[in-house]
């Protein structure tokens, strides 16, 4: 069915702008730009919110962003035009192509595809040097951390190394390489294959938290994000909503732009269909993968392939629906917010529009001091080192802390069993409410983590006992900083003898040191107990009682506060 073109086609829109303008506020950010096609022709643009908040400039559908990983389509896209020219092979270990890269492996080699399917065992990376290429280069300082192929791990790192594999077989720097290959075949005139001082005028103003080592608040401070240059195969595209429309259009079209061909049939298949599962990160689905470049899922009997994207200070989705044949792009400032919602409710409302049906309702914007079953995190729980009380209770589906003397604090809802106090005195820690692993949804909690501190509820037994540990773990704990673009800092925890990291989002992973390593600097891999792990982290530098320098796998150095 054809849509319709008549002139009340933006009036009919309206509702998707208005819980657009709505979902800004919660989000929050400063602004967006977005973009609903067909496989003919783009449908609908509209900008939203503020390309700039100090000049007060508004986010126009011109208006360029900074797409982040959906630039990995582009780095794939050109990849497979050099395989499909006999100029590259998928099978062939990396260093077939690039010499210069030595991976230390116990299992067999990394090849081109393991590395454009996030399944090569390497670390994520921390884009801590300026130089990109080397921190490529300082991989042959770890070691792929499970047979290539066989599990999922999303690398940047693994992309970065696919951008210098474009530079270093066609002669060209990336950003002409993708310029030639992706962006002028697509006629996307209005993008720019990388992040430069060019690029910076007609861009909206990125934003970012001021508090950048703690979880967010409601109402917490945008400030401008850092600006740097940036032109690698991991993600340095960028674009405008009407732009990113035509990139959709290529997936809804079998890999065939508004004027040809990009790839063949056969090379837009290998893309699209799924190398490996992995995690979700849209919503709640069961099937879901990730192919060369793009995200596969499937939802509500229907098929998506697409990607998200966020640099500092922005973040995108686009997504294409391969069962109704449209696609939605959207493009935002800040760091905040799931965009994954307002793009499904995009195209079921650009669905309804062509089909002449009911008009969608908009998704619920979620209310952080609100949660479900909150009557289970209510009680009474004590420091077991220092006897102080805690004392959370439940009503109307909110959580509120009480301490003596002072009014009761509305908790805020992170994820999962995660809350955060708004109130300084328990920065920069959220309350990790925890039940007995064996528990049934509506068991009650029994203890609240709150960074090293353990509150136990009265009358229950702790969930775990202390561990001993060696001595020279006392010197890692505390803050450590860098002035990485994306993870500026975390937080080393000792609790019960064992170490987690604590992340600036309220997330938490437990430490575990590498047999075999030395007592006084092991290597700590990042995750799960007895499960394999790309990520590791390393103390030294022990001054007095405390470490002073975090290294991180892959290079990367953060030094105590």
């Amino acid at each position: 069915m054809a849509f319709p073109t008549n002139p009340d086609t933006s009036q009919r829109f309206a509702p998707l702008v208005e819980y657009l303008e709505r979902w800004l506020t919660a989000a929050p950010a400063a602004g967006l730009s977005m973009a609903v096609t067909d496989r003919r022709e783009t449908l609908f643009t509209t900008g939203v919110g503020y390309a700039d908040m100090a000049a007060r400039s508004p986010a126009l559908p011109e208006t360029t962003f900074q797409i982040g990983s959906i630039g990995k389509s582009m780095t794939a896209l050109a990849l497979l035009q050099l395989v499909q020219a006999g100029r590259l092979d998928l099978n062939a270990p990396i260093s077939t192509h690039l010499p210069w890269l030595a991976l230390p492996s116990r299992y067999g080699p990394i090849t081109l595809r393991h590395l454009l399917s996030h399944t090569a065992g390497l670390p994520a990376g921390t884009d801590f040097a300026p130089a990109a290429r080397y921190e490529g280069y300082a991989l042959r300082y770890t070691e792929a951390a499970w047979e290539p192929g066989s599990r999922y791990h999303y690398s940047n790192t693994g992309y970065k190394l696919l951008g210098w594999l474009l530079e270093d077989v066609t002669g060209l720097d990336y950003g002409s390489v993708i310029r030639q290959r992706v962006l002028e075949p697509l006629g996307m005139h209005s993008s720019a294959p990388v992040i430069s001082h060019r690029t910076w005028h007609g861009m909206a103003t990125g934003y970012v938290d001021l508090h950048d080592d703690r979880p967010r608040r409601q109402n917490d401070t945008l400030i401008p994000a850092h600006w740097s240059e940036y032109a690698v195969g991991d993600g340095s595209q960028v674009s405008t909503a009407g732009d990113m429309a035509r990139f959709a259009r290529l997936f809804l079209n079998g890999g065939r732009g508004d004027a040809g061909p990009i790839v063949s049939p056969a090379m837009y298949r290998l893309m699209t269909t799924p190398v490996i599962e992995m995690p979700g990160r849209w919503g709640d689905r069961h099937e879901y993968g990730y192919g060369f470049g793009v995200i596969i899922h499937r939802a509500d009997g229907h098929d998506f392939i697409g990607h998200g994207g966020s640099t500092v200070g922005f973040h995108s989705i686009m997504i294409t629906d391969q069962t109704d044949g449209l696609g939605v792009v959207i493009l935002c400032t800040g760091s905040g917010g799931d965009l994954y919602a307002p793009a499904r409710y995009a195209l079921r409302l650009a669905a309804a529009i062509r089909d002449g049906g009911q008009v969608p309702e908009a998704p619920t914007l979620s209310d952080p001091t609100r949660l479900e079953s909150a009557d289970r995190y209510a009680g009474q729980f004590v420091d077991e080192v220092s006897g102080i009380a805690l004392t959370i209770t439940a009503g109307d589906g909110q959580l509120l802390l009480h301490r003596q003397d002072r009014p009761a604090i509305t908790l805020e809802h992170i994820a999962g069993n995660t809350s955060c106090v708004p109130y300084d005195e328990f920065d920069p820690f959220p309350l990790r409410f925890r039940a007995p692993e064996d528990a049934g949804g509506d068991d009650a909690m029994v203890e609240i983590h709150h960074g090293p501190r353990i509150y136990v509820r009265e009358g229950s037994a702790p969930l775990v006992a202390s561990v001993p540990y060696p001595a020279e773990w006392d010197a890692f704990p505390g803050h450590y900083r860098s002035h990485a673009p994306y993870l500026t800092s975390f937080r080393i925890i000792l609790r019960r003898g064992r170490l987690y990291i604590a992340w600036p989002n309220g997330g938490e992973e437990p430490l575990t040191p590498r047999a075999g390593d030395p007592e006084v600097s092991p290597r700590f891999y990042i995750g799960t107990p007895g499960e394999p792990s790309a990520e590791w982290i390393r103390f030294d530098t022990v001054v007095g009682s405390r470490a002073l320098r975090a290294h991180w796998a892959g290079g990367g150095s953060f030094y105590r506060v």
